[in-house]
């Protein structure tokens, strides 16, 4: 008597079903490149590029990329990752969705870094005063924790497979539920943060273009809060769809 896991191929689901699945993970691919693209053309079209030390404003800069890239981008593409390659052998779809994570988290340590130090440019440094400081905040510890978590429980413990495979199998929805939190929690910090920097680089003051009189700058900062809006309706419902998940069956022989 033996046990055997076979993966299922997805032949068992219809062909609509199929297509319909792969067009909505298409523009899930393009939303998450044009939102990184947007921030891009965004901060150095407009406002000279990116800078680690010296000047604040281009510090900021790179907390803006950096932060869309890492909860936004990286994350994103993380998450799908089970979704993209479901003909891959499952253990390497963990170990990309590992290394995506851990791509995420430097480039989150990294944009923190440089807001936290544009910040202390001024005479009287203020962290963390604002709404999207504090939503920004939350969704660092969770991510934080998100990680640490999953690299327990779905790494390590592979080392002993069959002791731990109820626990991990149990632990899955919670791990794949917080993982759709933290992405709608870094989305609401982006967004808040979108908002702050339109109010106070539009300000209409100093020879600067007006929010309030649509410049192609509010345009480019509209249409990536409209992107990542649509990412946290469309990557949700790709990960919660059951239709056209991985699954394992068991046979006994």
């Amino acid at each position: 008597m033996g046990t055997k896991k076979h993966e299922n191929s997805h032949s068992d689901v219809p062909i609509f079903v199929r297509c319909g699945f792969g067009w909505l993970t298409f523009i899930a691919e393009v939303l998450l490149a044009g939102s990184l693209g947007l921030i891009l053309f965004w901060v150095f079209n407009y406002h000279g590029g990116v800078a680690w030390s010296g000047d604040g404003s281009k510090q900021m800069n790179l907390h803006y990329v950096l932060m869309i890239a890492g909860f936004t981008f990286m994350n994103g593409h993380a998450m799908l990752v089970y979704r993209c390659f479901p003909c891959c052998k499952k253990i390497y779809g963990k170990i990309v969705h590992a290394i995506l994570f851990v791509m995420s988290i430097a480039c989150i340590c990294i944009g923190m870094y440089a807001a936290i130090d544009a910040h202390n440019d001024g005479l009287r440094p203020v962290h963390f005063y604002s709404m999207h400081s504090w939503i920004g905040l939350v969704a660092c510890g969770l991510f934080g924790l998100q990680f640490v978590f999953g690299f327990f429980t779905f790494l390590v413990l592979i080392c002993c497979d069959k002791a731990t495979a109820k626990f991990r199998q149990t632990m899955l929805p919670t791990h794949v539920t917080f993982g759709i939190v933290i992405f709608t929690v870094a989305a609401a910090a982006s967004l808040t943060g979108l908002t702050q920097s339109a109010r106070y680089r539009l300000s209409g003051k100093d020879g600067k273009p007006n929010y309030k009189d649509f410049p192609d700058q509010g345009i480019i900062l509209n249409t990536l809060a409209m992107c990542l809006i649509a990412l946290c309706i469309i990557i949700p419902y790709i990960i919660r769809n059951s239709t056209y998940k991985r699954y394992t069956t068991l046979t006994i022989n």
